[in-house]
């Protein structure tokens, strides 16, 4: 694991490194922007980084309080240039922080306040009716054409993508070394192009105490390593920037590459817009970590993911499944959250 980890470091010390190197880049917030798009267009693409455990006094001036803070870190990036090496920069409408977000460059792009690339909104719909597949299909066509995407290297886009997935659901379901690599490992991959090592990787190591963790997407491994700390392994993951973001595979034989995106994309159920039962999720999540405990941490921004919790909690009772719920809690963990998670972890025998 010497060469990954030693990969994923590089990644995560500087991620914007590639984006830099070469022009025309793109950017991107939030999950459900699809990398079969991405990869389509045959440029460097990349999720635009946070920081954790920073000031943001320019942000600040500009963002009110339901921001949360990886919104503020991206603002006071944009604000100082960081992120001129992009092109442009596509924005999720399926999270409500990013879309917000989209408003706020454009509005303060046209006031002078910010310069830097071109804000894009992907705007996909996701209630189970045929209005909303049409909507979602619309919807990917119109960004196709903004990246300068055809029918065919959409589809050559769509095989590499599935590649891609299967790597990423593979290396997900074999997870038994240290749950903080894993999420290091993931959270490069928003960065860069680490397919061709990790196809060739071995992952040694034997889990000690499985835990699922669900819920909201973490600023780095700072959870990750309380579970560790306490004698137990992060063995999977259910969030916006997990292994599991990509979903099932799209379907290459359908005849229209956009609709066949946009069907992938409309019956995703990860995710705050997206629809379905919640609870069984989460159990079917922890079953397929094999996990003897799951541990939830939300925060304060996910009031949509926390109408769930109390069928969440029903349905983890019903199936046996110790659970520890942390809602609007702070991002950056700075309310003891890694502090109790540890020590509701030590109470048990991994």
């Amino acid at each position: 694991m010497n060469s990954v980890e030693a990969e994923v470091d590089r990644v995560l010390a500087d991620p914007l490194r590639k984006a830099r190197a070469v022009p025309g880049a793109i950017g991107y917030v939030g999950a459900d922007v699809p990398c079969d798009l991405l990869l389509a267009t045959g440029r460097v693409t990349s999720h635009l980084p946070w920081r954790a455990d920073r000031a943001t006094p320019v942000a600040d001036q500009w963002l009110e309080s339901g921001f949360p803070d990886w919104a503020r870190s991206m603002i006071e990036d944009w604000a100082a240039g960081q992120f001129d090496c992009f092109s442009q920069v596509i924005f999720s409408r399926g999270e409500d922080s990013s879309q917000r977000l989209y408003y706020y460059v454009c509005e303060l792009q046209e006031r002078g306040a910010l310069r830097g690339p071109e804000p894009l909104i992907f705007d996909i719909a996701r209630i189970p009716r045929a209005s909303s597949l049409r909507h979602t299909v619309a919807a990917v066509n119109r960004l196709a054409r903004q990246l300068g995407v055809d029918e065919g290297r959409m589809a050559m886009g769509i095989e590499r993508a599935n590649r891609r997935r299967e790597l990423f659901n593979r290396i997900e379901a074999g997870r038994e070394t240290r749950g903080s690599l894993y999420e290091r490992v993931s959270r490069a991959t928003l960065f860069a192009d680490l397919d061709p090592l990790l196809e060739a990787a071995v992952w040694p190591g034997t889990a000690t105490g499985r835990v699922l963790l669900a819920g909201s997407a973490p600023p780095d491994d700072r959870l990750h390593l309380a579970v560790e700390r306490a004698g137990w392994t992060v063995t999977g993951e259910m969030n916006g920037n997990s292994l599991t973001r990509l979903g099932p595979q799209v379907d290459a034989t359908f005849p229209n590459a956009a609709e066949a995106i946009a069907r992938q994309l409309h019956a995703a159920t990860l995710g705050p817009r997206g629809f379905g039962d919640a609870a069984a999720g989460l159990v079917a999540a922890a079953r397929r970590a094999r996990a003897a405990v799951v541990v939830l941490w939300l925060t304060r921004e996910e009031e949509a993911l926390a109408w769930h919790v109390p069928a969440q909690r029903d349905r983890l009772a019903a199936a046996g499944i110790p659970a520890l719920f942390l809602t609007s809690r702070s991002w950056d963990a700075s309310d003891g959250a890694a502090e109790e998670i540890q020590h509701f972890l030590e109470g048990r025998r991994p």
